[in-house]
């Protein structure tokens, strides 16, 4: 308790252990002080945004709005908490969200993707996120993840070879990755190639063990 009046001294630690990619330690330092520095914007910002990287994502909204109602334009709060309020189902405050960051910036790469790949998940306003994902790709067409919410929009809107073709090159860009492998899975079975879907949906097991929904895909456990 080196710091009792100013917080710069608990900040700088705690971005010690963020970069360390020690979200933990950030929260060990921060949580006991949340309620010290109340109006405090990066305690309160920084200590959500910790729990949002541990999935701790009712805490994290938590947070990430009282950190919003101190800085209301802060674009660091907005995404964050997007992606925590979309996590935790409360879609109406991640669309909004969403809606705000881009109508304030239409070049940001993140919330359209981010945004389209939330609306994709729900299987709501399909054409709407595939606009939106078009021009995250445009922006960054070699980014993995931004390739892959296409390729999902894609076999959702019951195109499986653009789905193929887009879901292919993310893997091809980032290597394995369960989610992405998953979907590869989901959309070679869709076009009865049962085979092979099997095949990857155990590569997908392999990186993510304990994922029931897998292990039913790939026929480890019975439906």
């Amino acid at each position: 308790d080196h710091f009792p009046s100013d917080p710069r001294g608990y900040l700088d630690a705690a971005l010690v252990e963020l970069n360390r990619e020690n979200p933990s330690g950030a929260i060990d330092i921060l949580d006991p002080i949340s309620e010290k520095f109340p109006k405090e914007f990066s305690v309160q910002y920084l200590l959500g945004s910790s729990y949002q990287q541990l999935k701790e994502y009712d805490k994290a909204t938590k947070l990430l709005r009282r950190s919003l109602t101190i800085y209301p334009d802060s674009r660091g709060a907005r995404h964050t908490l997007a992606i925590a309020s979309d996590a935790m189902q409360y879609w109406s405050e991640s669309d909004s969200l969403y809606e705000g960051l881009i109508a304030s910036d239409t070049n940001d790469v993140q919330a359209l993707n981010n945004y389209s790949y939330s609306l994709v998940e729900r299987n709501t306003q399909l054409n709407k996120s595939l606009e939106m994902s078009k021009k995250a790709i445009e922006m960054e067409p070699d980014n993995a993840a931004y390739l892959d919410t296409i390729g999902w929009i894609y076999f959702k809107l019951n195109n499986a070879q653009k789905a193929l073709y887009y879901i292919r090159r993310s893997i091809e860009l980032e290597g394995e990755n369960a989610v992405v492998l998953e979907h590869l899975g989901d959309v070679l079975n869709a076009t009865d190639q049962m085979d092979d879907a099997k095949t990857i949906y155990l590569r997908a097991l392999d990186l993510d063990k304990n994922n029931d929904v897998l292990k039913q895909k790939a026929g480890v456990i019975p439906d």
